[in-house]
């Protein structure tokens, strides 16, 4: 059995009874205009590096006219989106003026097990300190981050942005849309209820506006980034042209419905032609299609005109790699949300940790034998998905969260290249805050 540590970071002089009241933001109403977040401003003159500040702190915000007294980064929900090139080296001044310790993860991220904000040594920052985070960023892609510590609730109430990692050998666009999703129960109180675990019926918004509309010009080729930043929803598209998924570009572009779990993210190319709406479908994490009827998203207009053709996207001949037959690692998820949630028939933090060497290949089988789905997240590294069901996919497929349905069994192949101990966890918040996470050391 392991415990978790936990080791603090530097701290300035402050006092949790003087953290600031929270501050108001008018975040959007059904049918208001699309918003990005704002870009993360570069303090550092250096091309070699991208130098941000996160201050974490209480804030009102307003989504569909509920009042939520949250918390948010730079005042803004979803946070700043932080923007940089592959190669580069991000540094992040973590600032917490809120009234509780506080971490941030960086979802997706390759980083040194020091710089991942959860885990063992974990550097929590306390109210009113302060944690620099750096390192290089190695992957291009669509990324985000948020706190690893009472996870549910700090990342409910609004910590929460994306993190877009370029390639400038990538083909170029007209637009580029970064689009967080979270969702908001139809019976919202002043803060989101963490304990939803199927929010089947809730209000979905667009970087917090609900049901948005966004404004194109005819003949605009568009790359939107998606991030399903809720606790526990899943977000199914119709009819998307998908380019990317967690860990960046596809071998092939995929065209049909586009199903994001809690954490995942994916990258779709719209070609704007006549006016259309983003279709999303009714989808519980009770497993599958939902009961209700299909609803815009998001509504894109247009002056009408004829859409471009479509991108030649970079192809890569990709196969599965085959699978191996053996299992190095299982992870048996199992519970209910009236009796709690498992990993091999233990509950964090009281967990049986394996250990695997410095670049060892890993077969991971996870098993669900639960009423709900479970999105298998593990920190620091990707993982090759080898099959769902016993079927492979139609071509290799490199993920970092990749959903279990009801009932299924997913294979995975792990090359173990960076070194620490490592979460990893179901990414439905609640699922994980109430005992489903486990660790894997890589030494």
């Amino acid at each position: 059995m392991i415990a978790v540590v936990l080791l603090a970071c530097r701290r300035e002089p402050s006092s949790t009874d003087d953290a600031p009241a929270p501050t108001t933001a008018d975040t959007g109403t059904p049918g208001d205009t699309f918003r990005e977040p704002p870009i993360a401003e570069d303090l550092d003159p250096d091309p070699s590096v991208v130098h941000v500040r996160l201050r974490a702190a209480p804030l009102a915000y307003e989504v569909d006219g509920t009042t939520i007294e949250g918390f948010a980064f730079e005042g803004s929900v979803p946070g700043p989106t932080i923007e940089a090139e592959l190669g580069q080296v991000l540094v992040a001044d973590i600032v917490n003026d809120l009234p509780h310790p506080t971490t941030v993860h960086w979802h997706g991220l390759h980083v040194p097990a020091a710089m991942d904000g959860a885990g063992m040594p974990m550097p929590t920052i306390e109210p009113g300190g302060t944690f620099t985070a750096t390192f290089e960023l190695t992957q291009a892609g669509t990324f985000w981050y948020h706190p690893h510590l009472d996870t549910a609730h700090q990342v409910d109430l609004g910590l929460y942005g994306a993190v877009v990692v370029r390639d400038p050998a990538e083909p170029a666009v007209d637009r580029e849309l970064v689009l967080v999703l979270d969702a908001f129960g139809e019976e919202a109180a002043a803060e989101h209820d963490p304990h939803l675990v199927d929010p089947t019926s809730s209000r979905w918004a667009v970087n917090g506006v609900v049901a948005p509309r966004l404004s194109l010009p005819a003949g605009t080729r568009v790359r939107a980034r998606l991030i399903n930043a809720s606790n526990a929803g899943m977000v199914a598209l119709r009819d998307q042209r998908v380019i990317a998924h967690d860990q960046g570009l596809l071998p092939t572009v995929v065209v049909g419905d586009l199903l994001l779990a809690p954490g995942d993210r994916a990258e779709v190319e719209w070609d704007v032609g006549d006016p259309f709406d983003v279709i999303r479908l009714p989808w519980a994490v009770a497993g599958g299609e939902a009961w209700g009827e299909p609803s815009p998203l998001l509504t894109v207009e247009t002056d009408g005109g004829t859409a471009p053709p479509a991108l030649a996207w970079p192809t890569r001949e990709e196969s599965p790699t085959p699978d191996p037959g053996r299992t190095d690692l299982r992870f048996l998820l199992s519970g209910s949300p009236e009796l709690g949630w498992e990993m091999n028939g233990e509950t964090f933090p009281d967990v049986t940790m394996p250990m695997v060497g410095l670049g060892e290949e890993v077969v991971i089988e996870v098993r669900n034998v639960s009423p709900a789905d479970h999105p298998f997240h593990l920190h620091g590294h990707a993982f090759e998905v080898l099959s769902v069901d016993g079927e492979p996919p139609a071509s290799r497929t490199i993920e970092d969260t990749v959903d279990v349905p009801v009932r299924s069994v997913v294979r995975l192949l792990l090359l173990a290249d960076n070194p620490g101990f490592w979460m990893t966890h179901c990414h439905v918040l609640p699922h994980a805050e109430g005992g489903m996470m486990t660790m894997i050391e890589v030494r």
